[in-house]
């Protein structure tokens, strides 16, 4: 390899890290947002976030920028990121945005940095097949949806509550980005999901409605029930796999 292709390649795997760490630029603009309580700029500027954590990976691959920068841990990298956009934003927007009833303002923020933590230092975080076990982190989605739906604080503090449970139950998952045999269909999803969940947050659910504009709340829902479907799916196969195999012991 030349010198100058070297180099080049080199400066590529640069601009990968530093397209990763815009990712916390973008972060660190939706907390300016949260402090001046403007909480649909807040939600914007993770949904940037969002968009950058999901295509940096794919890049780093393209690029071998493991292979060029070995002095550089990318995932770890990613992981700090992820953990302040994914976990401390939201967490304080819970307590910031008064998401749940009083008593439980610093309680349930606590509680999800101190599972999320632990989640994120657990070598068994995903499958064997690049599902997540458990609930994944992405406590930033989680309370996209509840701002959207605007519902109570009691309501929310249930759902929060319900969530903060799955982290400890091993049920899969999907990634959207990182399960092979539905990478194509999920990415294609991903996208829509990511393009009508912009519009949405830019209007609201009730302006799409009333406004008839029904391809981007379809769209929007048919994303969503594509994953939630997918995740069930996973579920399904994995209990029914396990009753089938006791059953098949049991024969033998």
């Amino acid at each position: 390899m030349s010198k100058n292709k070297k180099d080049i390649d080199t400066l590529l795997a640069w601009s990968v890290h530093l397209l990763t760490c815009s990712g916390l630029i973008a972060g660190f603009f939706s907390l300016i947002c949260i402090f001046k309580n403007d909480e649909t700029s807040a939600f914007l500027f993770l949904g940037l976030a969002l968009l950058i954590d999901a295509i940096d990976g794919t890049l780093a691959r393209k690029f071998k920028v493991s292979v060029f920068l070995k002095n550089i841990d990318g995932k770890m990298l990613d992981s700090v990121i992820d953990f302040f956009n994914y976990i401390i934003i939201p967490s304080l927007m819970i307590y910031w945005f008064k998401f749940v009833p009083a008593p439980f303002e610093i309680i349930v923020p606590s509680i999800i940095l101190i599972v999320s933590a632990i989640s994120y230092s657990n070598n068994n975080l995903m499958t064997s097949d690049n599902f997540y076990k458990g609930f994944p982190c992405i406590w930033n989605i989680l309370l996209f949806y509840l701002y959207l739906f605007d519902l109570s604080e009691t309501y929310n503090l249930f759902i929060i509550s319900a969530c903060i449970l799955l982290k400890f139950i091993p049920m899969k998952f999907i990634h959207p980005l990182k399960v092979n045999k539905y990478r194509k269909y999920s990415a294609i999803f991903m996208v829509l999901w990511f393009i009508s969940s912009l519009k949405i947050l830019l209007g609201s659910i009730n302006d799409l409605y009333n406004n008839f504009d029904y391809l981007f709340l379809g769209i929007w829902l048919i994303s969503n029930i594509y994953f939630v479907c997918l995740t069930f799916y996973e579920l399904y196969r994995q209990v029914f796999k396990n009753i089938f195999l006791k059953i098949k012991r049991q024969d033998s």
